[in-house]
């Protein structure tokens, strides 16, 4: 039904364009208004048929063109109660289905934490975090308050990469209390020049929420490397050298639920 629909609305918008003479300003202002409005209506009709909420496009253009004439053949209260009415069954749905997603994903993800943990490189700890020792350095361990500086790479299970500061090769100046808790639990067991890759729960990641590109109930996986923690004074002229592109790092990368 949605591609009926895509083929069949850029020919009555052109049939509109044939009768009308586009000349003046106030005509081209005016034709603007009204292909605004419809093509934000055409996205919301295409958005509730993908859910299964047909609609009629004659009656929805008799609407349009009745409210504009002061001629509606439906009360102002009944139109209300309609809305809302399909509001509510559009909200039934997407609950619904977002519902079925988070249980896949969660599902999903149990199976891959339980395969991962086969792996005898990969230790567990008792919250469930998994980690892998890539690289073991010798140096300090940051604390619980402290600004790290470091690399990583950030991907789903299916190797999706939602950030990636090897590849911008732009380290991140990361605060540990505003991480979310998998990262900032495996980052207190590296030293300083370590390279650890951490699988990580939905439950000490992101939750049951989609953040960004995150679905809800996504495992995360991240593979960093620890290159410094900022004593204060350190951090105090860092955060004056941070770039734009080192600060959106440091957003993504933080806890956003």
């Amino acid at each position: 039904m949605q591609k009926r629909l895509k083929i069949f609305l850029p020919i009555v918008l052109a049939s509109c364009a044939l009768g009308a003479n586009l000349t003046t300003q106030e005509q081209k202002e005016s034709y603007s208004i009204g292909a605004s409005t419809g093509s934000y209506v055409s996205n919301q009709l295409h958005s509730q048929a993908a859910l299964g909420v047909k609609y009629d496009l004659d009656a929805v253009i008799e609407g349009f063109l009745d409210a504009l004439k002061k001629q509606q053949k439906l009360k102002d209260e009944e139109i209300i109660a309609l809305l809302n009415q399909r509001a509510d069954k559009l909200n039934k749905i997407v609950e619904t289905n977002s519902k079925a997603e988070l249980d896949k994903n969660l599902k999903a993800g149990k199976e891959f934490m339980a395969k991962n943990a086969k792996n005898p490189d990969v230790k567990t700890t008792k919250s469930g975090l998994q980690y892998e020792i890539l690289k073991l350095g010798m140096g300090e361990k940051p604390k619980p308050e402290s600004v790290v500086v470091m690399n990583y790479k950030a991907y789903l299970t299916n190797g999706s990469v939602f950030d990636d500061t090897f590849a911008s090769k732009i380290p991140a100046h990361l605060s540990m209390i505003g991480l979310i808790d998998g990262l900032r639990e495996g980052l207190l067991l590296m030293n300083t020049g370590s390279k650890y890759k951490f699988t990580i729960p939905s439950n000490l990641a992101y939750g049951n929420v989609d953040v960004d590109r995150i679905p809800a109930g996504s495992v995360v996986i991240f593979e960093a490397e620890l290159l410094k923690v900022l004593k204060p004074g350190e951090l105090a002229e860092a955060a004056k050298k941070l770039s734009e592109s080192e600060a959106k790092s440091f957003h993504d990368a933080n806890k956003t639920k």
